[in-house]
């Protein structure tokens, strides 16, 4: 019989409480100690769907917040969806994020063509040696 993730959760949790190991319940439930930890930990409300250090994240400044989502690999879209900031200002924080990167290039550069991206890109593909 093939469990669904609810129905895991509740087995782990119910052979948590019967007192079996981690080893014992990977075992009958086919997950790992790392899966199983987790169902645990928010069974025991010492954890929950948010990491401790996007938790700490939600206390700085969008600004920071957006420079994170960046180094995530969100795209800007997701993270003006997110922080519910004006494509501008995310735009403003990419280049920020690129220049922290070492990509002052990319930002300068982008700052030039981005009205004439479509073009430059052409452009690009037609100079490209292969």
């Amino acid at each position: 019989m093939v469990l669904n993730r609810r129905d895991k959760e509740q087995l782990v949790i119910k052979l948590h409480q019967e007192g079996r190991t981690f080893r014992e319940i990977a075992s009958v439930a086919h997950l790992s100690f790392s899966d199983i930890g987790f169902i645990i930990r928010k069974m025991d409300g010492k954890d929950d769907d948010v990491g401790v250090e996007t938790k700490d994240m939600k206390a700085k400044s969008k600004s920071t917040r957006a420079l994170y989502l960046f180094l995530q690999g969100k795209r800007p879209v997701d993270v003006a969806i997110e922080l519910d900031l004006p494509s501008i200002e995310v735009e403003n924080m990419l280049q920020e994020y690129w220049v922290l990167n070492g990509l002052d290039d990319l930002a300068l550069v982008y700052v030039e063509i981005r009205s004439h991206l479509n073009l430059f890109l052409r452009l690009f593909h037609i100079m490209k040696i292969d």
